[in-house]
């Protein structure tokens, strides 16, 4: 039907990534005001360079619709996602034809043009990356949302990202309704995956909305609009922060074709003996699961993913479909160390573990190897939305115990100090700072909070502190921002305490994360009761419960509530956590 060499893209190339840097700096500067990150003199002898890039992370294309387009026709038949529940499997030809259905659907249909906003609510099943390629083949921007957001949270995410068609599965749907319905100046259409429509006309069934459409559309008949890749936002992505509700983390074409050149030219991430069989069950609503989806894609690897964690069909997709190469978070880590169940099941195809989302401990690490010999590479790396994938990441053999890894492909970093915002030298603790091909444009709609993270030399402060060695590695050891790791989640304790202050028997809180070996870090909950009657009855258990019937999973009060009679607060009235984290300590180590 068709034929990768017949593959055209656009004449003019966009310009390059130096001279971007150079406009977005100058534009930074431009619209400084007061209260501006201030750019400070650096010197050379304090950044810490990756090597660059080895090509045009464009491939010469026009956008990122054509440098997938291209991709998916070069990787052709072969098998690129499976479902590993259901076995059901889909070829990159497969996914560029269903895309390019969809594509096509959405333009005649929706109206869709380059630039519209695209929601999508799912749990990790194929419809997800269909979506992702349809939008992206008509310049469309893309905004995943988690799936275990409650109603408000999704009202707050779609006025952040505003999109026209918003995309979801039956998990989420009866929530995503609601807050469409409360969100109908902009959000035009709801389309469901699956095979049951319970809203009527709130909502369109996938096959229904795609119905006018002829069942095969030639990709390369789909016109594809040249953008300019360096501005041109590919994907919202939700990111918390200590303020409370999350920010929307605009990344664009420009950054997810350099993330997938970073993998691609960083041979030691991806040597194997055969091909690469990766399974994922990280969700594809965060940029560590979708960037992960689309470097999959692009360098013609293949994907196991699962909606979820079960540990026995965790383990049962290993087996089955050989599995060489685990996307893991901290907690799949350790139940891979104790867990009785993983000695029942045939792990040896296994090669590498690759940590992300938050620190993994040595003593996890060390065990895992213990138990799995057969596994050659435990790789840690540093990432965060905001630089689109990994920029620290461990690679070849010769890492040291802690440490992240090495700058990557295309990456700047440097250590300041907080305080002066000089750059400090090897074994000097400090916070990260990060310039590159991966940095994200801003914050969608907040140019203040895109000021106060992004300087107006271009460096991104990342609110981590840590320190880099002689050698060029990076230790991350303490952080900036108050946000708690819960099982990969990041959550902003400022939310939690916004709920806990709608409550009539509270007078004042304040929430921390608590060290948890299974799930990194529990929210915990300090409480001043109001003085009156309603103060005196509540219970702990009665504000677990209030915040769990109002808050999604990752944001409740898993580490409890203790009751004080004072949240400790500097003259300015910001809480000190560090206080109340050494209290929570003391008070554990006498139990």
């Amino acid at each position: 039907r068709y034929h990768p060499a017949c593959d055209i893209t656009a004449a003019a190339l966009v310009a390059s990534v130096p001279r971007y840097r150079q406009r977005a700096v100058v534009a930074r500067q431009a619209d400084s005001t007061a209260g501006t990150m201030a750019a400070q003199p650096e010197s050379d002898a304090f950044i810490v360079s990756g090597p660059p890039h080895k090509s045009d992370i464009t491939a010469g294309c026009g956008s990122l619709g054509t440098f997938l387009r291209r991709k998916l026709l070069q990787n052709g038949s072969d098998v690129a996602l499976i479902d590993g529940v259901y076995g059901t499997e889909l070829t990159y030809l497969e996914l560029l034809e269903q895309g390019t259905r969809l594509a096509e659907c959405l333009r005649a249909q929706a109206g869709i043009r380059c630039g519209d906003v695209i929601g999508l609510v799912s749990e990790n099943r194929l419809e997800f990356p269909v979506v992702l390629v349809g939008s992206f083949l008509l310049g469309a921007t893309v905004a995943p949302v988690n799936l275990t957001y409650t109603e408000r949270e999704f009202v707050h995410a779609f006025n952040l990202s505003r999109p026209r068609v918003v995309f979801t599965s039956a998990f989420a749907a009866d929530r995503v309704v609601a807050a469409a319905a409360q969100c109908a100046s902009f959000v035009e259409r709801l389309v469901l995956f699956g095979e049951e429509n319970p809203f009527g006309h709130a909502a369109t069934l996938l096959e229904q909305f795609l119905a006018p459409v002829p069942a095969f559309v030639n990709p390369l008949a789909l016109a594809i609009e040249p953008t300019d890749v360096y501005e041109h936002v590919a994907l919202i992505m939700c990111s918390s922060g200590t303020t409370g509700l999350p920010k929307g983390v605009q990344l664009t074409q420009s950054n997810v074709m350099a993330s997938v050149a970073l993998t691609d030219e960083s041979t030691s991430l991806t040597e194997l003996d055969g091909p690469m069989v990766v399974l994922c069950v990280l969700p594809w609503f965060h940029a560590f699961g979708c960037l992960s989806l689309l470097n999959v894609l692009c360098i013609k690897q293949r994907m196991v993913s699962l909606p979820k964690f079960e540990d026995f069909l965790y383990l049962g997709a290993i087996e089955t479909y050989r599995c060489n190469t685990l996307l893991t978070v901290p907690p799949i880590v350790l139940f891979l160390a104790k867990h009785p169940l993983v000695d029942s099941y045939d792990l040896g195809c296994v090669d590498t573990v690759i940590c992300g989302a938050a620190p993994l401990a040595r003593e996890t690490e060390e065990l895992v190897r213990r138990r799995l010999p057969h596994v050659r590479h435990i790789r840690q790396g540093f990432g965060m939305s905001e630089l689109t994938l990994a920029t620290l990441i461990q690679s070849g053999d010769d890492h040291k115990p802690g440490s992240v890894g090495r700058v990557q492909i295309g990456t700047q970093v440097k250590v300041v100090d907080p305080a002066t915002g000089r750059a400090l030298g090897p074994n000097e603790r400090g916070e990260l700072c990060f310039r590159g091909t991966q940095v994200m444009r801003g914050y969608v709609g907040d140019e203040q909070a895109t000021r106060g993270t992004i300087d107006p030399a271009g460096w991104l402060h990342s609110g981590d502190v840590g320190y880099y060695d002689a050698d060029g590695e990076f230790f991350v050891v303490d952080r900036l921002k108050e946000l708690i790791k819960y099982k990969g989640y990041q959550v902003p304790p400022a939310e939690i305490e916004a709920v806990l202050l709608t409550h009539p028997a509270v007078q004042d809180a304040a929430v921390i994360g608590v060290p948890d070996e299974a799930a990194g870090e529990l929210p915990l909950a300090f409480v001043v009761r109001q003085p009156n009657d309603a103060g005196a009855a509540v219970s702990a258990a009665d504000i677990v419960r209030y915040v769990q019937e109002r808050a999604s999973a990752a944001k409740r009060l898993h580490g409890g509530v203790q009751f004080v009679d004072a949240i400790p607060k500097n003259l300015s009235g910001k809480v000190l956590r560090r206080e109340l984290r050494e209290y929570a300590r003391t008070a554990r180590a006498k139990l």
